[in-house]
């Protein structure tokens, strides 16, 4: 029985024997639209298997705007594959869906859930992610989380006495394009809303950039003030429309924007001689 949650604990004990833990940050795939670039995310996956990465997706894993009754579908922009005579255009996006992420499955963590998916269930009452999630669960003996529109990803490392923990927020998204400040402007505001959070990642926009200025003020166990950057990742999108020569994107006048998500280092070390282990912060672009 799988459990969609508002959190997830990633726990690694004695983990200090390996110094580096990556993670993939992705979202807004749509990977049943032909305008998605699946090459390129196929890429970005491989290099997880590489890196020996864990991939956390935050919503829009799916487009599935073709379902009956659906006024945004227009057949021209529906991957001939899932337009199949006696079969459902949903079931083949799922089993689509599926048989791609296979062989990527033992290094996903989270798959949550975006508008997209959020309007399937609304209108059809059915969950394509619980679909897809636990049929790769069941077939790859994973145990991959399903993640709601918003949680928590909680990573502790310990080793003896020493205990570290990171806290991430996620939300899929809101708003819309954000042409001229990309969502900036929300930054100072949702920190303030998530303070035990030292990562904010949010998608849906389609524009990607990342904010690490936010600093903040807090007060650790011994009651010593400290202060704090919050690294806010913007993730980018695998849809391509805005080059294409019709639809919404350029019916909006939407600006191109660069593609992918991010990756997530923690690095492992001890501060000083015989000191406590600390980790430190490496994050860069995937392309």
């Amino acid at each position: 029985m799988i459990e969609r949650k508002s959190s997830h604990t990633i726990q690694y004990s004695q983990s200090y024997e390996k110094r580096q833990h990556t993670y993939l940050l992705i979202s807004d795939i749509h990977l049943d639209s032909p305008l998605c670039e699946r090459e390129l995310l196929k890429n970005h996956l491989d290099q997880a298997l590489e890196k020996d990465a864990m991939i956390c997706i935050f919503g829009d894993l799916l487009d599935v705007m073709a379902t009956f009754g659906d006024k945004r579908m227009q057949r021209e922009d529906v991957d001939p594959q899932f337009i199949v005579k006696g079969r459902s255009y949903l079931d083949l996006v799922c089993e689509y869906a599926i048989e791609f992420l296979k062989p990527y499955a033992k290094n996903i963590l989270i798959i949550s859930k975006g508008n997209h998916e959020s309007t399937i269930e609304k209108f059809h009452n059915s969950d394509p992610l619980y679909r897809i999630v636990g049929a790769l669960n069941q077939l790859c003996s994973t145990n991959i989380q399903l993640g709601g529109y918003k949680g928590y990803i909680y990573f502790r490392y310990e080793r003896a006495a020493n205990t570290i923990r990171k806290v991430m927020h996620y939300h899929h998204g809101f708003g819309g394009n954000a042409r001229r400040s990309k969502g900036i402007l929300d930054v100072q505001i949702e920190v303030m809303k998530y303070p035990d959070a030292q990562y904010l990642v949010r998608g849906h926009t389609h524009q990607k950039w990342y904010d690490p200025s936010t600093t903040v003020e807090k007060l650790n166990q011994m009651d010593k003030v400290y202060t704090e950057s919050i690294k806010y990742l913007q993730l980018g999108s695998y849809k391509n429309g805005a080059t294409s020569t019709d639809g919404w994107e350029v019916q909006k006048n939407f600006a191109p924007t660069k593609m992918g998500g991010w990756w997530l280092e923690h690095h492992l070390r001890r501060e000083g001689s015989g000191g406590p282990m600390v980790v430190d912060d490496v994050i860069y672009e995937a392309e």
